[in-house]
């Protein structure tokens, strides 16, 4: 049924609006042509910054409307990198008011469109750009996420699914470049490969991510080896004796980690497993509150990675709507209507108070309950499970703390990494006084974040944390490894990044000294001694090995998912979906129309950012002028359309088997994918309805409705979900 609904959703906006608003498809498509220009060496946004520090520059005055919006859209990115620098935002004044101006000129042919931009001083030309042709996206740019989700729910064969998606993008792609169909096939073939995987390769986030993932299992592997997870659950029984307060402390763990959703998903997981294996508590049970306590708290956060880059997408849109509040007043005053992740927070507190499930997942934990099966039969988890056959030795007594200290030196060493490259220490030698405002952490964060702090962060505490257990040659090995590649990293560094990009190249020089260093000292210091049980070096590689041996699969999965993700970027599905959703709608029902465009965009891209970025650049004007048509005024449409954007982002994230948090949260809580995703899916889909019936349509509709009636209507809706339809296992 569930399936169904999907499908039919993106269906039923085909059928519904058959053609898409054509000034919002050239629009975006302005957009992806100044983004090309903004990532070129020597580009239009270059010379802006070479301008910046004397000239401030305006529009010209004739300017195509749908130039204008790509153009803020592109200038909002730019200036969010340049805030990351330490750099001020470019100023963009009003039309013909700046001796700088910028003329954008677009032509259309044969469905694509070219772009053409002079930065002129009066009748002199400073910089011309011309990019092009971007194609128009049609309705076949829905096809390829429509096809992996679809296939994937129905068919629980989710790497065939993937691929097929990714596959039928780059056939489409050769299609509309001018391919005959029968040729496209092969080509298409060959560049999910040597184009789309390639690319994936060779991106240093998602080498970081893979490294994080990889790096914290490990330390999973080794502490069960040396006791240490055998004593955290011992310690951790002791206020999680029963399903409900195990269910509760992981939660509750969930909450903590407010800062990143990436390092929250995995770290939260793979501490709470072996407790909740321990009390036959489903995988798919665990990995819904680990999904639900990732993006939800982070989205919410005030320092997190993410609200920096949330108030960034609209805050260049404000000025020219007329609203003079600040970009992070803004975002405060929406907290009252980011309705889902809060309600989705509050369902999670609910179900585990009331001890009751219902549909997939109420099958699920009857399952576990009952036979012990945490997986159900013939489900494939995205973790090993040798490494929950690992088994303590018995030369170590169970102790908590091998595993305490390296998952508590992921998290101070996370927060560490991001502040320090974010600019912290800096911040706080010349300027410590930005330290006190909200807005000085959030752009720190913001700055630090990505997958380059968990991944250093997570290495260092898997080699503390082999210390910690292992001989003394170990130690000596590794203070020595440490040491030769700190010193002698640099010069291999610069050789290797000829060959490899710059992130990699430096961790690839760090890596091959330290091994090489570690491997021979090992050999040196053979005739060391260690006084009392430890771990040999071969059981430490074995129980690491163990942890990772079966993660082949969920590596795969998540390389797809990024691979669809740019398959999506590329042929325009998230543009055409904007475009079929623009046009003529009355202005108390542009929230709940945001909202769902926001859940179909971040569902078929799997991209809560992306979609946040494509959507509120347009927001703002748009429910201005709608505001002044509607009771709540311009400030209090915006406020809550912003709002209804970013969670419908959330939303759609959260349900998306194509998200690449998804897919961390069943890899760290060790559930088949597509089991996890089944089993969320009716509870994030109840989770929507109430944020529309108890928070947006009212809050448009009735003017003295508030966020306590708005939270305790939504509480009582859920309890008689919950108590209706819901079941104990």
């Amino acid at each position: 049924m569930i399936i169904r609904l999907l499908a039919g959703a993106l269906i039923a906006l085909v059928v519904l609006y058959p053609t898409p608003d054509r000034d919002a498809l050239i629009a975006q498509a302005a957009s992806r042509l100044l983004e090309r220009a903004r990532e070129a060496p020597d580009s239009l946004f270059v010379a802006l910054d070479e301008l910046a520090e004397q000239e401030r520059f305006a529009l010209a005055e004739d300017l195509d409307s749908r130039a204008k919006r790509g153009f803020r859209t592109q200038l909002n990115v730019h200036n969010a990198a340049r805030r990351a620098r330490g750099l001020r935002p470019l100023e963009l004044l009003e039309s013909g008011s700046a001796k700088i101006s910028l003329a954008i000129s677009l032509a259309e042919s044969d469905g694509a469109l070219e772009l053409s931009a002079e930065l002129r001083d009066g009748g002199r030309v400073l910089r011309s750009l011309r990019n092009g042709p971007q194609v128009l996206p049609d309705a076949r740019a829905l096809l390829p996420p429509l096809l992996a989700i679809v296939l994937a729910l129905a068919l629980r064969r989710v790497l065939v699914s993937l691929f097929a998606g990714v596959w039928l993008g780059a056939v489409l792609l050769r299609v509309s470049a001018g391919s005959a169909l029968a040729a496209s096939l092969p080509l298409g073939f060959w560049d999910v490969f040597a184009k789309f995987f390639v690319n994936e390769l060779v991106d240093s986030f998602r080498i970081e991510v893979i490294g994080f993932v990889l790096a914290l299992l490990s330390i999973v592997g080794i502490a069960t080896r040396a006791g240490g997870i055998q004593g955290l659950v011992e310690r951790v029984l002791h206020f999680a004796h029963s399903v409900r307060s195990t269910l509760a402390v992981s939660f509750a763990m969930g909450l903590s980690l407010f800062f990143d959703d990436y390092a929250n998903c995995l770290v939260v997981g793979n501490a709470m497993r072996p407790v909740t294996d321990r009390m036959r508590i489903s995988r798919e049970k665990l990995a819904y509150i680990v999904d639900s306590t990732a993006a939800p708290v982070a989205g919410l956060s005030l320092l997190s990675t993410w609200i920096a880059f949330e108030v960034s997408t609209y805050a260049a849109q404000l000025p020219g709507a007329g609203i003079h509040e600040s970009a992070y007043a803004i975002f405060f005053l929406s907290l009252p209507f980011r309705f889902y992740s809060i309600f989705a927070l509050s369902f999670v507190a609910l179900v585990i108070w009331t001890g009751r499930d219902f549909g997939p997942m109420l099958t699920a934990e009857r399952r576990a309950r009952t036979t012990g099966q945490l997986v159900r039969p013939g489900g494939k988890p995205l973790v090993s499970e040798s490494v929950a056959q690992i088994e303590p030795s018995p030369a170590l007594r169970p102790r908590s703390r091998n595993a305490l200290i390296p998952i508590a030196l992921v998290i101070v060493l996370t927060f560490e990494e991001i502040f320090r490259a974010g600019g912290g220490f800096a911040v706080l030698a010349s300027e410590p006084g930005q330290l006190a405002t909200l807005e000085g952490w959030t752009q720190i964060l913001f700055a630090g974040g990505g997958a380059g702090p968990l991944f250093r962060a997570a290495s260092v505490a898997l080699v503390v944390g082999a210390c910690l257990v292992g001989s003394r040659v170990l130690r000596v090995s590794v203070a020595l490894a440490v040491l030769a590649a700190a010193l002698g990293a640099g010069a291999l560094e610069t050789r290797l990044s000829v060959l490899l990009p710059e992130g990699l190249a430096s961790y690839a020089a760090h890596g091959l000294i330290f091994g090489i260093a570690a491997t021979a000292t090992a050999f040196a210091a053979r005739g060391l001694t260690t006084p009392g049980p430890h771990l040999a070096w071969g059981e430490i590689r074995a129980a690491a090995l163990s942890s990772t041996s079966a993660l082949g699969f969920a590596i795969a999965i998540l390389f797809l998912a990024w691979m669809i993700g740019a398959v999506c970027v590329e042929i325009g599905t998230a543009d055409y979906l904007v475009a079929l959703t623009s046009g003529n709608v009355a202005p108390g029902l542009i929230p709940v129309l945001l909202f769902f465009v926001a859940c179909v965009v971040a569902f078929s891209t799997g991209t809560s950012w992306g979609t946040m970025s494509i959507l509120l650049p347009n927001v703002v004007a748009l429910a201005a002028a709608a505001g002044e048509q509607h009771a709540l005024g311009s400030l209090g449409m915006v406020t809550i359309c912003i709002g209804a954007v970013l969670e419908g982002s959330i939303f759609g994230d959260h349900c998306s088997p194509i998200s690449d948090t998804t897919v961390l949260s069943s890899i760290a809580s060790g559930s088949d994918h597509i089991d996890h995703v089944r089993t969320q899916l009716p509870y994030a889909l109840t989770v929507a309805v109430l944020a529309l019936l108890a928070g947006y349509l009212p809050s448009i509709w009735l003017t003295s409705w508030s966020f306590p009636m708005a939270f305790a209507s939504g509480m009582a809706l859920a309890l008689v979900v919950l108590f209706a339809a819901g079941r104990k296992a």
